[in-house]
């Protein structure tokens, strides 16, 4: 090594195989028209960005398509039931809360016991947005849950039913 300079800062001469390096202190050196390799910070910076606008709008998309297709289907609750026992007859309040008219098909009682009380198939169309009241007759035992389906295969969840008289 050959120093030049002064004793502050002393700058060192390397002969190397290939490059002459230059350094400020003994052991770093630095080479001299030689490219780095690998990303600079700004590349990695828009990388990042653009993967989470990417990100962003694969997520929105994905979204928005699952929250369109959920109200554009119908979709069935049950409001309210009552059992009426002087009449030994079961009504049924059930609203339409999709955007495409649903069919129903069956009403499934289940007794107090937990056995099956009565298993009406039926067929009611019930636009959306409005409710409808349906009947159900002839249950001897006392009610104690009710599940309704609609359009062949989907159901509602049980709905407890109150007793009257």
């Amino acid at each position: 090594m050959i120093p030049i300079g002064n004793s502050i800062g002393e700058l060192y001469l390397k002969p190397l195989k290939n490059n002459i390096k230059f350094s400020v202190f003994k052991d770093q050196a630095i080479k001299v028209g030689v490219e780095m390799k690998g990303v600079s910070g700004i590349v990695a910076a828009a990388i990042l960005l653009a993967l989470t606008i990417a990100g962003g709008l694969l997520l929105y998309t994905y979204v928005s398509r699952y929250l369109v297709l959920s109200t554009q289907s119908g979709e069935l609750v049950i409001e309210s039931a009552y059992y009426l026992t002087t009449l030994k007859r079961l009504e049924v309040t059930v609203r339409n809360i999709g955007m495409t008219p649903v069919n129903v098909t069956k009403a499934v009682v289940i007794c107090e016991n937990g056995t099956l009380c009565k298993n009406s198939t039926l067929s009611v169309i019930i636009p959306p947005g409005k409710a409808q009241s349906i009947p159900i007759e002839n249950i001897s035992e006392r009610p104690q849950y009710i599940i309704v389906e609609f359009d062949n295969e989907r159901k509602t969840e049980p709905a407890a039913i109150r007793v009257l008289g």
